[in-house]
């Protein structure tokens, strides 16, 4: 597809209408018509930061598996806007970047976690799986239903699956703090955190969590009691 050469300004004139009419469509279809969304990503390191801001929230409607490695890089720009933007831009990535046929049986999983139907979400996450095996936030969600169910291995496993397929995963890489929060290995519970971290450094539950565990495992001298994770 031929692309015309990129500028923030021209860029600007196309994205603002779309975005504040929050027509997602339109976006895509005006932004896309001119660039690639990859074509995007060197905007991520405009000087204006409302220029960088506008590309975040651009790339999670219209981005694609390409462009999260500049949204993860995004995650660490000083305009914490842009962080926010960059990280709700990856989550809007990874629940669509499953193929077409695992959408159904992922949606309904996301409903019945909302439901709090663990097992079901689980048996429905394990579909979408089995039709697209590389399906990250599949395993991410049946992550969250197993954690739900005290199931803290199985929730381990899933995350670990999750960062095989999309390093990037900060959410999957704290599920891997939670579990091992929950099983009393503290020393395995902060190496988590700390990579969810370095990862998404604007995350406070988390950099509550590592303090709270610091303080714990400075005062436990080698308890392995349970300990109850935050979850947000």
């Amino acid at each position: 597809m031929p692309t015309q050469p990129l500028d923030a300004q021209e860029f600007l004139h196309v994205a603002l209408p779309a975005i504040r009419t929050g027509d997602a469509d339109q976006l895509a279809a005006a932004v896309t018509s001119r660039w690639r969304p990859k074509e995007l990503c060197p905007l991520l390191a405009h000087p204006e930061a409302d220029v960088r801001r506008v590309v975040a929230i651009t790339l999670g409607l219209v981005g694609d598996r390409p462009v999260v490695a500049c949204l993860a890089h995004a995650l660490h720009d000083p305009d914490e806007q842009v962080n926010h933007m960059a990280e709700h831009g990856l989550w809007s990535i990874w629940f669509r970047l499953g193929s077409p046929q695992a959408a159904g049986p992922f949606r309904q999983g996301v409903a019945q976690l909302a439901q709090e139907a663990y097992d079901q979400a689980i048996a429905s996450f394990q579909d979408a799986i089995a039709i697209d095996p590389d399906f990250a936030e599949a395993h991410n969600q049946c992550a969250i239903a197993h954690f739900f169910l005290y199931e803290w291995e199985p929730s381990i496993l899933c995350c670990q699956r999750t960062i095989e397929l999309m390093p990037h995963h900060f959410g999957a890489m704290a599920g891997i703090g939670h579990g091992y929060t929950q099983m009393g290995r503290l020393d395995r519970a902060l190496e988590s955190y700390r990579a969810a971290l370095r990862i998404n450094p604007r995350m406070p539950a988390i950099a509550r969590m590592i303090t709270r565990l610091e303080e714990r495992a400075h005062s436990a001298n080698g308890s392995s009691g349970v300990f109850i994770a935050s979850q947000s």
